[in-house]
């Protein structure tokens, strides 16, 4: 009987332990992965230590390329699968190689966003951060700058804030929201935050919309909304991410915010799934690196025949800026002993 041909798009925490535990519960199915990095394996919620200096790149790799081989693996790392085609069930990479499969999960994962409303948003010197080589690109960029400017309040974009401040570049935060981390703070809460931060070097726009980034003398001027001119050497832009779906656009595979999928991971094509930040599971992109992993590591034991079906955990990610715990901040807030005011 011919091995199973099982072709896994993405080398993120999806498909990575997707692939690990697949290989393990199907010792004699004939794995193959693609993914457009020429890297192993990495962590990248730890990109922000890394520009910090606190991290070395090599620890944030959680594989070596022999790895894969050991573990039964066919990696294709740096070649892009381009498009797929359901009827014939193959995948076409960017060298022009055609792989057949039984079974294709999707686990592109996901993007940085570019605010397309940002008049000159594409400047040499806007930057984003998602991957170890735009990590590399800003800490260049760093060494002969600074002023910065990071782009969202979020917890993110904090914690760039703060190692470029920790570096020694002077930061301006400019955020959408009238507040800091509206999602996990309350007015008072995040007053408290901004108090702490602005110790570190870091100056904050708060209500403000980027509508304009344009070059000048020495760099860079952000306009917004209202009226302000902030200059800086380079900007990073925070702004959240956006779903890799573009292999939809071939086969006409239903999306929204991501492919959508049952509670088995299955898309509209049949013996496709997806996984991880590019699929929508009931209405719900997750955005985190531990549901990746759980959404790998379930397809895995569902194409195994472990268990029939997915339901997602409830995931409380650790708000925690760098130096700065929220929940202190919560209690100081609590306490009374923070002696600010609503804003």
């Amino acid at each position: 009987m011919e091995a199973e041909k099982i072709i896994i798009i993405g080398n993120g925490p999806a498909g990575y332990y997707a692939a690990k535990k697949i290989r393990a519960g199907k010792p004699d199915s004939q794995i193959t992965m693609f993914d457009r990095e020429p890297l192993p394996f990495y962590t990248k919620i730890r990109l922000p230590d890394l520009i910090a200096g606190k991290v070395e790149e090599n620890k944030l790799f959680l594989a070596k390329p022999e790895d894969y081989g050991k573990s039964g693996i066919d990696a294709h790392l740096g070649t892009e699968a381009v498009s797929i085609n359901p009827g014939d069930k193959v995948v076409v990479t960017s060298t022009g190689e055609i792989f057949h499969y039984d079974k294709l999960v999707i686990a592109t994962g996901a993007k940085a966003f570019r605010p397309g409303t940002i008049k000159g948003i594409s400047n040499d010197s806007v930057y984003v951060l998602r991957t170890i080589s735009d990590a590399r690109r800003i800490m260049d960029k760093m060494r002969t700058s600074q002023k910065a400017i990071v782009i969202g309040g979020g917890l993110l974009g904090l914690e760039l804030a703060q190692a470029l401040g920790g570096k020694g570049l002077k930061v301006d935060v400019v955020e959408f929201f009238p507040r800091l981390l509206p999602k996990q703070l309350n007015e008072i809460e995040a007053s408290i935050l901004r108090k702490k931060l602005e110790t570190q070097n870091l100056s904050f726009y708060l209500d403000r919309i980027p509508t304009e980034i344009a070059s000048a003398d020495r760099g860079l001027v952000l306009r917004t909304n209202r009226h302000d001119e902030i200059a800086a050497d380079f900007i990073i832009v925070s702004a959240g991410i956006k779903t890799e779906i573009n292999l939809a656009d071939h086969p006409g595979l239903k999306t929204e915010f991501g492919f959508i999928v049952n509670d088995r991971f299955e898309t509209s094509g049949k013996d496709i799934y997806a996984i991880g930040d590019c699929a929508q599971l009931d209405g719900k992109i997750f955005g985190l690196w531990a549901a990746a992993k759980e959404q790998g590591e379930a397809l895995a034991d569902i194409l195994c025949g472990k268990r029939d079906s997915y339901r997602p955990s409830i995931f409380n990610p650790i708000l925690k800026v760098t130096g700065i715990n929220l929940d202190e901040i919560r209690k100081e807030a609590n306490d009374g002993s923070a002696g600010v005011r609503k804003f």
